[in-house]
Formats: structure tokens, sequence, C-alpha cells
């Protein structure tokens, strides 16, 4: 029974190995090359004080390579789902070949279990081997760019579970519609929408946020206003911001001030009386000079404005996760997608043992 059921997959499971085989060359020959650069350029830059000219030039290298890989690890979970766990019941139900399989003296649990059990491994091990690789590729350019959360599910363990979840679920949905185009139409939309649901509601609460009040600072420049918030360490992972006032009242959120969510500016008439938009009017008068108008304050209008904005005691509000808790999200997101790839199969094998002719 395994061996048929390995010569029923060995076509697309040939396509998806040289598919991951052309991934995997072309990291191996990068990626030491970067590793090299990282080490020797990177690293050792704070101590020259040119880390933004060297940080951007790392950037921009083998940045083809670079795209690849991100797609590869963005796509390749559903496309193992639609061509390996699609058709693995609906093209025998289609075909009609299940008659002469399940007349054999192998039994239908037994039949769909070896499938499933066959294509599930062979995914899991695909999707090892890939995100180990791309993982250790992309690892240096992680740390420059402070993305240790940005590429979450595209690094170390969860893509794993994302594809034996895939598979699973196309395999579901295969023994449901008995027909291909439909179950990986199916699949898609199953596969999207779940990760949307756990990647913004599950994932920022599967451990409770921890919280920091911190000291919102916006400055004035001659270009406008900037503002400096975010979480205690720039690695942790801010689930919620708020900004509030002294009194408590909310005045923006994710960086945003005010109703529209832009950052906040001012508005200054000509009698030197201003508004912070979004906060509240300014309680000193603010010095009028031409070059207001021009976005070139004077340092005495620039001094004013700061007084404004101290006044409100603006603090930043976090919710975030630390980044000590990374690899805890990891393993339980994996234990997400795994008890639901689970689940999935179980039904797949009831379904196919007791629904289907």
């Amino acid at each position: 029974m395994t061996w048929l059921a390995w010569r029923q997959l060995r076509t697309p499971a040939a396509v998806a190995a040289l598919g991951a085989l052309v991934v995997l060359v072309a990291l191996a020959l990068t990626g030491p090359h970067l590793l090299h650069v990282y080490d020797t350029v990177v690293v050792p830059c704070a101590a020259h004080g040119d880390c933004f000219s060297v940080t951007s030039h790392f950037q921009g290298l083998d940045s083809q390579v670079m795209h690849m890989s991100s797609s590869v690890m963005l796509l390749a979970p559903i496309l193992l789902g639609i061509f390996l766990g699609a058709p693995l019941v609906a093209r025998e139900l289609e075909a009609g070949t299940y008659r002469l399989a399940w007349t054999q003296s192998v039994t239908r649990t037994r039949w769909i279990a070896t499938r499933l059990t066959l294509v599930t491994l062979a995914t899991a091990v695909l999707m090892a081997l890939l995100s180990t690789a791309v993982t250790w590729w992309q690892r240096p350019l992680d740390l420059v760019n402070n993305a240790l959360w940005l590429n979450f599910d595209q690094r170390d363990v969860v893509p794993v579970a994302y594809a034996v979840f895939a598979v699973a679920l196309g395999a579901l949905f295969g023994a449901l519609a008995r027909r291909t185009l439909v179950a990986m139409a199916a699949t898609i939309a199953g596969y999207a929408g779940t990760r949307y649901l756990v990647s913004e509601y599950v994932r920022p609460n599967l451990f409770a946020p921890l919280r920091a009040s911190l000291p919102f600072r916006l400055q004035v420049t001659t270009t406008g206003t900037e503002a400096t918030f975010g979480p205690p360490q720039p690695s942790d992972w801010p689930v919620s911001n708020q900004i509030v006032t002294g009194t408590g009242k909310v005045v923006g959120e994710n960086g945003g001030i005010g109703p529209n969510g832009a950052l906040g500016g001012f508005e200054v008439k000509g009698n030197g009386t201003a508004v912070f938009t979004g906060v509240g009017k300014c309680p000193n008068r603010i010095p009028v000079s031409p070059g207001l108008a021009h976005s070139h304050p004077t340092p005495a209008t620039n001094a004013a404005l700061q007084r404004c904005i101290d006044s409100f005691h603006l603090r930043n509000v976090v919710s975030y996760q630390p980044a000590s808790r990374y690899w805890s999200l990891q393993w339980a997101e994996v234990a997400i997608f795994v008890a639901l790839a689970v689940a999935l199969a179980v039904g797949c094998v009831w379904w196919v043992r007791r629904r289907l002719p």
C-alpha cells in the first residue's frame, strides 16, 4: 500500500523537490558571502560611525535571492496544499479509481490513512529543509532590519506547521467536494482565512501582552514633527500602541494622533495662538514668523512649539510581546496548526470511511 501511494505521489513530489532544490542551491551559493559581509563589515560598523550607508548597501546585496526566498516561504505551504492535498482523494473520486482500490484487501481506512501519512511526512520534510535554509540565509538581514517579528511566519518552525495544515485541509476539501479544482479553490480560501485569523487575533494574545508607559517624544524639526514611540526594546513586538495625555485621555493610537490617525501637527494663527491637532490648544503663544509658513521655523518658534508639546505630558502606552517570547510563540502556533491538521485528517478519514459510497 505504501509503495502504491508513493507511485501515485511521485510526480508532484518530484516537481516540488526540484523546485526546492533550485531554491536551496541559490541560497547555498550566495549565503556564505552574505554572512561574510555581515560579520566583517556590518557588525564592526558601529565603531566607525557609518552604519547607515553600510546597512543600506548590505540590504541591497542579493536582493533577487532575498525576494525569491521570501516568496517561496509565503507560497510553498499553500502550493503544497493545493497540489498534494486537494487531489489526494478528489482525483481518485473523479477518475473512479477508488472503486478498484476499495474492493481490494486493503480497507479504505488504511488506504486514506497511508496516503495522508505519506504526503504529510513528505510535506514536513520538504518545508523543514526550505525553512531552515531560508532562515539561515535571511538571518543577517533580519538582524540589520530588526525584523524578528515582521517575518515571524516565514522563519524557523511555523512554516512547516502551515504546510502540514494546508495539506490536511486540501485532503478534507477534496473528500467533501469530490472535485479537484473545487477543492483547490476551497483550500486557498480556507488557508488564507485561517492564517489571517490566527495572525491578527490569536497570535498577539497567545500570551498576555506586557504593558509599558513611556514618555512620548515629539520633536519639531525644519521639515515638520517627528515622533519616537514603540516598545521598550526595538526587538519587542508592539501589539497595541496608545498615546494618552496626563489626564489619561487617549488622543491617538498606533503612532497617529487625532481622528484621522495622522501624526499631529500645529495650526498657528496670526495672533500666536496655536492648536496641537488632535490634542488641544497650546497654553502658550507661538511667535509667528514668515519662516513658519515655509516649514523653516525660527529657533524661538521651535522652542515655543516644543513647550506646547511638553505641556500635555503625553505618554506612550504600549502592549507588547517581548523578544524573549519569540520561540514560545513559534511553538504555540505550531501546536495550533498541527492540532488543526490532525483534526482535519481525522475528519477526512472519517468522511472517506463513513460518508463516501
